[in-house]
């Protein structure tokens, strides 16, 4: 089931449920594809969300009643259920050490986990890209383990490192570049994630699956990390 409705003068959004799930991203991922490849001569873009759809398109070429037409139909006709998922497992090398964890030794403390059985759980799963936002390239990923769960801090920081890995309730991410920002810090990246390389901005897609690969502070520094 869907629910189109007009977002802007040039703009419509489709609902496709009310509370994320890990199957409703798999749907709103495919759409966005297959809406994307199919009304390539009149969209801007399109944008996925936890439960939505955002599409801009162009007036000049397409009213809204017809572009919403078209849009049913294309949903209408295309089932999910007979694609194979196409996403690809991406690994992010993550130093976990309070030395880059800023919130590490206090949530360690607060969850009554040594920093080994911490590492373990955030390590050992697969995460799903639930939303791109925030600033280019930062992916909203879930759901984080009951057990490691924390809210946000009460004041966000002025500046976090670019790399760093944070835990905000039930999601995880890494941010992209230098920043301000109010998720617990439990870890770092060495690897680049800044628009210094523009194709940063296709690593990450709604739907697609990351998992952290612990690294020792060595293999950080070799990797290009920086203390």
């Amino acid at each position: 089931m869907f629910n189109i409705k007009s977002a802007s003068e040039n703009s419509i959004i489709i609902y496709f449920g009310d509370q994320m799930s890990p199957a409703l991203i798999e749907k709103i991922s495919f759409y966005c594809q297959l809406l994307t490849d199919k009304l390539a001569d009149i969209i801007i873009d399109v944008v996925p969300s936890y439960t939505s759809l955002l599409i801009s398109y162009r007036l000049n070429l397409i009213n809204q009643q017809d572009m919403c037409d078209r849009v049913e139909k294309y949903l209408l006709s295309h089932d999910i259920d007979t694609v194979e998922s196409s996403s690809k497992l991406i690994e992010i090398p993550v130093y976990y050490d309070f030395e880059v964890g800023l919130d590490l030794e206090e949530l360690l403390s607060e969850k009554q986990l040594s920093l080994e059985e911490f590492i373990a759980i955030h390590s050992s799963k697969e995460y799903l890209v639930y939303a791109i936002g925030f600033s280019p390239a930062f992916a909203f990923l879930g759901e984080v383990d009951q057990r490691i769960r924390k809210n946000r801090l009460p004041s966000p920081r002025i500046q976090i490192p670019a790399g760093s890995v944070g835990i905000a309730d039930n999601q995880t991410a890494v941010y992209p570049i230098n920043s301000s920002g109010g998720w617990n810090i439990i870890g770092r990246s060495p690897l680049d994630f800044s628009l210094d390389n523009p194709d940063n901005l296709k690593r990450f897609a709604v739907g697609g699956s990351i998992r952290f690969v612990p690294i020792d502070k060595d293999k950080y520094l070799a990797l290009g990390g920086i203390l």
